[in-house]
């Protein structure tokens, strides 16, 4: 993978997806801290997805997470499958930059 620490743009808004798991949200706030600004981290919403440029945190896998998938949102799904997402996810397109234990 490239050094997607250059990449990041710590200013841009980080949608976080837990899988109702919300007792987890604090935690994958901290492991993201370091790349990310506290106050851009937002939980994701199924009624509005992020804007080309900003990025979404997942917890994967969703029932027994391990780890933290984080991706750039590239732009509108063009695929017409929308299986990437659940509600408004599944209408833009991301590309993954990396991801970070959980634990």
């Amino acid at each position: 993978m490239l050094d997607v620490m250059s990449q990041i743009d710590s200013t841009k808004k980080i949608y976080l997806i837990v899988h109702g798991q919300r007792q987890l949200m604090d935690t994958v706030k901290d492991k993201l801290a370091s790349k990310f600004s506290k106050e851009n981290m937002l939980p994701a919403s199924l009624e509005k997805a992020g804007e080309t440029g900003e990025y979404v945190a997942m917890i994967w896998p969703p029932m027994a997470p391990t780890e933290i998938v984080v991706s750039e949102i590239t732009g509108p799904n063009t695929t017409g499958e929308g299986g990437r997402g659940m509600g408004a996810w599944g209408t833009v397109a991301m590309k993954e930059l990396m991801r970070l234990p959980l634990k």
